[in-house]
């Protein structure tokens, strides 16, 4: 039996667990392009973006490799130069301290995973 591409539903799936689910034509032409790229059905191409996207939302942390994160990098190492280029020996002074800083952002970003002792918003 053959299925056309057209088509999002799995033959031996039962109906109780079938999800109706409707897609923009952007949508259904990303999804059809993934499917034929890797020779697997629509449905198979849905469920595996759907589990990832599932395990990206549950993972817990910032993500380093996030448009964010990197933004907040950028504009951290670009005043980090402003600042440098106006101070007297500001250049030797960003590399004598740049390992302190290292330490002193792990520590920032430990306390931001951490959760927070109970009772610790009373204070």
């Amino acid at each position: 039996m053959g299925l056309s591409n057209a088509q999002l539903i799995d033959v031996g799936t039962p109906k109780s667990q079938r999800l109706p689910v409707t897609f923009t034509a952007a949508q259904r032409s990303a999804i059809a392009e993934r499917a034929a790229a890797s020779s697997q059905s629509l449905s198979s191409i849905v469920r595996q973006l759907v589990a990832a996207a599932l395990t990206f939302d549950t993972e817990p942390g910032p993500r380093p490799d996030s448009s964010a994160a990197l933004a907040a990098l950028l504009a951290a190492e670009h005043a980090l130069l402003m600042v440098a280029s106006i101070l007297p020996e500001g250049e030797a002074r960003m590399l004598a301290l740049a390992e302190q800083a290292s330490r002193a952002a792990e520590d920032r970003l430990a306390t931001v995973r951490e959760p927070a002792a109970p009772g610790a918003e009373d204070r």
